[in-house]
């Protein structure tokens, strides 16, 4: 490696480490809580195989993880991470940050083997990649590990196959073994899996195309196989947001508008929120036509290009179709043809933005081609201190955004003023008000998540514990019991038996306590309120029994309490 690149990439470590050093020592944020802090599972590396068993949230006692996506490679990193370091997101966040620094340097060096190896640009292409705001998501929000693991995974693939540092055959191997990896991450692994049978195409690479072919086949059936057969999760949609609500041809009218929300973002990313909900329910112009015109305009010019480079018989035209497949498949999985359970979220831009830059660079390199000799180098100034003063702009956005997520309220708070008619963002914001001893406030806010998807549980089992601190306890059993008619949530269970045995006695709850734990058979809180029902009933032996399995099963405070309250007065 030349010692220019070498400085370039410690350039690029420096740069992302100041960018991102504020979020070291952010909190745990949104689905961190259920997928780290209270998922006991992730708590020891010893329960690896559960992770190959399930999906990524706390299972509440049940015998699987619970959740709709297959992550298992996540997973197994968030528990290494907490067996040797503990609940401390400092750990997290520091890893998060450096896969998001070594996928910047991995860019680097691709659009180096693409546009030149001579020139910067694509230096200052990669530095726009690591600090550019729509990534910030990505980096400082612990739970997209999986996007962050499953991007280096498929990018290093390619890296390794482009290199030819090894025979072919050996190639063929890590490669295959890296893809697969990454669709253990995520399962937008295989846009690199699609990006090699291309490259390999566009390069006539015919030998090492059909040895890749029936690796790919091989790849998606023993992923198959781990997700359908072993994990059973299939490919459900959670059915509470409002785009997974409409079918397909509803859908297909917010396409205009969520893929010029991406190049919007790209170009001013101002308004930055998470959990975006908003759909488009009819044709009008300014939802649909109008953002149909100028994402037809911008695709025209990306074909233009693609023309006259292949008119030209331009040797950066193979280059073009491979970031033009790459721009094209990020964006395409994450426009809602499939439904998902956001509208549009800047982490699913983490894929395209790298096409979309690489397309730039190409442009960028075409201009600089056809200029004539007595511009190059006033041109080369003028952009160079455009491009500087780009990345500084970004760069200084980025660090503002970091400091927004250095705790849930500060996050929720700001973004429910962007993302409106948001459930899960009403909910959280209830949430971290509730926390904050604000309970008239969180209450509010419960509410109209409940008014924004009536069907969730979440939310109901938030505002039962809002009527129980009031000690309005029915209408807390209320609510209760519809976060579990909704969705067996096991929060809810926990709560329910917990008020029953305090407000309605040991015999008249026992029955729904033993039935909440034959629900969750693992839930230690349960288990431990039912070692408390038995006892208050005078089955003492039976009582400290449980108490003992609750306090091994989940070593926390109340099953402590319930196994010294039983054994001190046995």
């Amino acid at each position: 490696m030349f010692k220019k690149e070498k400085k370039l990439i410690l350039l690029l470590v420096v740069i992302g480490i100041v960018i991102y050093f504020n979020s070291f020592f952010n909190a745990f944020i949104w689905d961190d809580e259920e997928q780290i802090v209270n998922n006991v599972a992730v708590h020891s590396i010893k329960n690896l195989p559960l992770f190959f068993k399930g999906s990524t949230f706390n299972p509440g006692g049940g015998t699987t993880l619970s959740g709709l996506y297959y992550k298992p490679l996540m997973t197994t990193i968030f528990s290494l991470i907490y067996t040797l370091f503990g609940p401390h997101p400092f750990f997290f966040h520091f890893l998060q940050t450096s896969i998001h620094i070594a996928n910047s340097i991995l860019v680097l060096l691709i659009l180096k083997h693409f546009l030149g190896k001579k020139s910067l640009l694509p230096f200052f292409l990669s530095l726009i990649f690591l600090v550019h705001p729509i990534n910030t998501e990505v980096v400082v929000y612990i739970s997209d590990l999986q996007d962050t693991g499953c991007f280096f995974l498929g990018i290093l693939a390619f890296f390794i196959l482009i290199k030819k540092k090894y025979s072919e055959n050996k190639r063929i191997l890590i490669v295959s073994s890296l893809i697969f990896l990454s669709l253990l991450f995520k399962e937008t692994g295989i846009i690199f899996l699609a990006i090699i049978l291309i490259y390999l195409f566009l390069y006539k690479k015919i030998k090492l195309l059909e040895q890749f072919i029936v690796s790919a086949l091989l790849i998606i059936g023993i992923y198959s196989v781990f997700r359908f057969g072993i994990a059973g999760i299939g490919l459900e949609k959670h059915g509470l947001s409002p785009i997974t609500n409409m079918n397909f041809s509803k859908r297909l009218i917010s396409i205009p508008k969520i893929i010029l929300f991406y190049l919007k973002t790209f170009l001013f990313p101002k308004d930055l929120a998470i959990n975006q909900h908003w759909v488009v329910q009819q044709i009008n112009f300014t939802d649909f036509y109008q953002p149909l015109i100028f994402v037809s305009l911008f695709f025209s010019i990306l074909i233009g290009l693609g023309i006259f480079l292949w008119r030209h018989k331009n040797k950066l035209f193979k280059s073009f179709i491979l970031f033009f497949s790459l721009f094209s498949l990020g964006l395409g999985f994450h426009c809602q043809v499939f439904p998902l359970d956001l509208t549009v979220s800047g982490r699913w831009f983490y894929f395209p933005i790298v096409g979309l830059l690489g397309i730039i660079g190409i442009a960028i390199e075409q201009i600089k081609i056809n200029l004539p000799n007595k511009y190059k180098k006033t041109a080369k100034t003028i952009g160079f201190t455009i491009i500087i003063l780009i990345i500084i702009g970004l760069s200084v956005r980025t660090i503002v955004r970091t400091f927004d997520w250095r705790n849930g309220l500060t996050l929720y708070s700001k973004d429910i003023k962007i993302s409106q008619n948001s459930f899960d963002l009403e909910n959280n914001l209830g949430t971290e008000l509730f926390r904050a001893g604000r309970y008239d406030e969180a209450k509010k806010h419960f509410e109209n998540s409940i008014k924004l998807a009536p069907h969730w549980w979440t939310s109901y089992n938030n505002l039962g514990v809002c009527y129980e601190r009031q000690e309005n306890f029915n209408k807390a059993k209320d609510y209760y019991q519809k976060a579990i008619d909704n969705g067996n949530y096991y929060l809810a269970y926990e709560n329910l038996a917990s008020l029953k045995l305090r407000t309605e006695g040991a015999t008249r709850s026992a029955d729904f306590i033993e039935k909440s734990l034959r629900k969750l058979p693992t839930n230690g809180k349960i288990m431990a309120t039912l070692a408390l029902s038995y006892y208050q009933m005078g089955e003492t032996s039976k009582a400290l029994i449980l108490a003992e399995r609750a306090y091994q099963i989940t070593p926390s405070q109340f099953t402590l309490s319930v196994l010294r309250e039983i054994s001190n007065r046995r």
